[in-house]
């Protein structure tokens, strides 16, 4: 990237430009400015960007986005510095011109974002979503911090209230995009499971571009879904219909035979084949099949594939036990799936469970719902550090223990570790259970 602010002048003609400078690169936190960067200077409840306008230029900055005068430094005056980060993500999207890709749902958005990536990326220069920012400030930034070679985008789509998902597809304005599944999530802002479906049903919204949109066939919300679609062109995935587009024609240990409409019939080795990655995979077959990947690109990508941290990624536990971290995120759904895949393992399942985040007023019964089912599939020992607690462990019964701190857990599990035991470890990222997966594997990155 290197663009002048006078170049700026198309996108913001009503925005006074206050001297010119060359920026490279762009940023909204002052504490992590590189030299040349525009920083923009963001607002909200909590905290004003402006104050910190001095510090990004200590730092290096060459610029600023303001909304207010500044004196020394070049910058752009505008009425609102957040339509003006989505303004620039625009025109620098413009000046690209890549093939984009959106991917939105409850569960599995990073897994399917970080695969789709790593297969287009085996035939074009490919940017994903930066770290988690996929909100309406982190997807502008994602775009922002692409190379100006890049020819693909593949962007992560959150949403934490109605009229999200409407707005990320009009800063992104995607070739393709696939809805994974909805569950209960973010509940405390949406109210109701129903909010949620509306929410991700925007995606069906006609915004004046073209786009096909990706849902499993076997979804419990498919039929519902092609009623609400009325002008994009649907493609089809799913691991039990193989009258999909895209099918799991057959699924053995490790070995997963693939069917697309483009090419013969072909096998891929997975380290993973439960049902949420197998589904996981297919999404990302066919959103990197559309934009002009094939079976080669697919087989290179799966070759050194091995998941993404902290989702239900398999370590080498202590006393040669397996740690599954699932430390990254959790909610209803996501939880039960991960205890099905569990409980498939050879050994004795054990659950650590933390809180789920943002399930509003129903949240103690969403977390009884998922110790019930635990203790319905057989989980053997059950390890809580949760606010519900009490309520927990009266749900699971016997072998089951609180605890009041992360270390606590820890030196009580420990010594009990062995080569038939098998441990889940998950929670909502808040509660920072990644911790208790390097103390049990031992691992210090």
């Amino acid at each position: 990237m290197r663009i002048k602010l006078s170049d700026l002048s198309e996108i913001f003609p009503s925005a006074a430009i206050h001297s010119d400078a060359v920026f490279s690169g762009v940023s909204i936190d002052s504490r992590t400015v590189y030299p040349n960067d525009i920083f923009v200077a963001l607002h909200g409840k909590n905290f004003n960007g402006h104050d910190y306008i001095d510090e990004a230029i200590k730092q290096g900055a060459s610029a600023v986005l303001s909304e207010v005068d500044l004196t020394d430094i070049p910058y752009i005056k505008v009425e609102d510095t957040h339509r003006a980060l989505i303004d620039l993500a625009l025109y620098y999207s413009s000046m690209i011109k890549p093939n984009i890709i959106g991917i939105t749902g409850t569960n599995g958005k990073t897994t399917v974002t970080d695969l789709t990536a790593k297969i287009t990326g085996h035939y074009k220069h490919t940017t994903k979503t930066f770290g988690n920012f996929n909100n309406n400030i982190g997807l502008p930034l994602s775009i922002l911090k692409s190379k100006i070679d890049s020819e693909i985008f593949v962007l992560e789509m959150g949403a934490s209230k109605k009229g999200d998902i409407k707005e990320l597809l009009n800063i992104a304005k995607p070739n393709i995009v696939a809805l994974l599944n909805v569950s209960p999530a973010h509940l405390d802002t949406f109210g109701t499971l129903e909010n949620v479906l509306s929410t991700k049903e925007e995606i069906f919204l006609n915004q004046g571009f073209d786009k096909k949109v990706i849902l499993n066939k076997s979804d419990q919300y498919f039929d519902r879904w092609v009623k609400k679609n009325k002008l994009n062109n649907i493609i089809t995935i799913s691991k039990d219909d193989q009258t999909a587009d895209y099918s799991a024609m057959e699924v053995s240990d490790k070995e997963l035979s693939v069917k697309t409409p483009y090419e013969p019939e072909f096998k891929l080795r997975v380290t993973n084949t439960k049902s949420h990655n197998i589904l996981n995979i297919l999404f990302s077959i066919a959103l990197a099949c559309e934009i002009g990947a094939r079976s080669k690109h697919i087989l290179s990508a799966m070759t050194d594939y091995d998941g993404v941290e902290g989702r239900s990624k398999v370590y080498a536990g202590i006393n040669n036990s397996k740690i599954i971290d699932s430390s990254y995120n959790a909610n209803p759904q996501s939880f039960m799936a991960s205890i099905n895949s569990l409980v498939k393992l050879d050994g004795n399942p054990w659950l650590i469970m933390g809180d789920m985040g943002e399930l509003g007023d129903n949240s103690e019964f969403y977390h009884k719902q998922v110790v019930q089912h635990a203790y319905e599939m057989g989980i053997k020992k059950l390890f809580v550090i949760s606010k519900y607690a009490s309520a927990i462990l009266k749900e699971f019964g016997k072998n089951s223990y609180d605890f009041d701190s992360i270390d606590a857990l820890i030196s009580f599990i420990k010594p009990q570790l062995n080569d038939n035991v098998n441990i889940l470890v998950k929670a909502s990222r808040f509660m920072e259970f990644e911790i208790i997966v390097n103390a049990l594997t031992e691992r210090n990155d």
